[in-house]
């Protein structure tokens, strides 16, 4: 037998062994499906809850606008701060600080009039925004029914709200997630299952949306309810704040 001969019987042997090894190892291949065992989902408790807890407000903010027309706009800029001066000096004889006294930038715009499609210069408006902040629903009333029977002031809004409010509302956070967590436990029990490893924790908080104020006075302008005989209706002033929280919990059940 030449040497070419067995070179070429040597091949064809080795050729039909790897076939025969591939076609051996063809009985798992990795396309298959996966056993039930293999994919089965991880049992889970999903539950939700909620807590609200309300709080006497301890601080109230008025939010105020002083406001000058007239035809000399150096003259309005003098008079706006003789009148903001007088304005606070109120504010002062009823206990309240010029640093609880947030003011805005003066604004200024200008006043025209139209006739026949021209446009003509009739004056200015000069105005300033200041909020006062208190810590007592009488001293509040008292500043809304002093602000109000200025003739150049117009009072946008009272709130009440809450000194501590952020530690109070992780406080609700708090709370709600041991609910919750009580809550699940409470249904993996039912089954006869306990709790493992917390899957995922989904509240429902955007901002303040988790904060609801008492009553808040708004548009109080010179309709509103106080004037010199009546004083300071300390009924009208927000009394409280509600923060809530909410929560949704999935938890893996184990069995």
């Amino acid at each position: 037998m030449s040497k070419v001969t067995f070179f070429l019987i040597a091949l064809v042997a080795l050729l039909g062994f790897l076939l025969l090894s591939v076609d051996k190892g063809d009985s798992s291949r990795p396309w298959e499906m996966p056993t039930l065992s293999d994919n089965r989902p991880v049992p889970t408790v999903e539950v939700s809850a909620s807590e609200s807890r309300k709080y006497e407000a301890n601080e109230f903010v008025t939010v105020a606008h002083l406001e000058l027309h007239g035809k000399d706009k150096e003259l309005l800029f003098k008079q706006l701060t003789s009148r903001r001066t007088s304005v606070f000096e109120q504010m002062k004889s009823l206990d309240v600080s010029e640093s609880d006294i947030e003011q805005n930038s003066v604004e200024m715009r200008k006043e025209w009039s139209y006739d026949r499609g021209t446009r003509s210069l009739t004056g200015y408006v000069v105005c300033q925004s200041f909020a006062v902040k208190t810590s007592s629903r009488s001293t509040a009333a008292a500043v809304i029914a002093s602000l109000s029977a200025e003739l150049d002031v117009e009072i946008s809004h009272t709130s009440a709200t809450l000194k501590n409010q952020d530690s109070l509302k992780n406080e609700a956070i708090h709370a709600v997630g041991k609910k919750a967590l009580a809550k699940a436990e409470s249904y993996a029990e039912s089954v006869g299952g306990k709790l493992g490893r917390v899957i995922t924790v989904a509240g429902d908080d955007y901002g303040d949306a988790g904060v609801v104020y008492g009553r808040t006075v708004l548009g109080t302008r010179k309709s509103f309810a106080y004037n010199d005989a009546m004083g300071a209706d300390v009924s009208s002033v927000a009394d409280s704040v509600e923060i809530s929280a909410s929560v949704r919990l999935v938890v893996e059940l184990l069995q």
